[in-house]
């Protein structure tokens, strides 16, 4: 998988901090919106992101944005 929402270490941005509310957007590798999966009330969390099945939205790859901020991406 390859969420990057969560920082490494402390020179990486926490792309998850602003954005919590945001509608979770998965496209897949022709840029198609495929899935809209709106926050749960409280917000998403890093591991909340990490425990979704993007593939079982685009088996073949995807992207994934919290609104309009890229969160990450694999390609198969």
């Amino acid at each position: 998988m390859s969420i990057v929402s969560r920082p490494l270490n402390h020179n990486e941005p926490d792309l998850l901090i602003g954005n919590e509310h945001q509608c979770l957007i998965i496209k897949d590798l022709d840029s198609n919106v495929v899935a809209k999966i709106h926050a749960p009330h409280s917000g998403y969390t890093h591991d909340l992101l990490e425990s979704i099945d993007y593939y079982a939205h685009s088996p073949d790859g995807w992207e994934a944005y919290l609104g309009s901020v890229w969160i990450g991406s694999l390609e198969v």
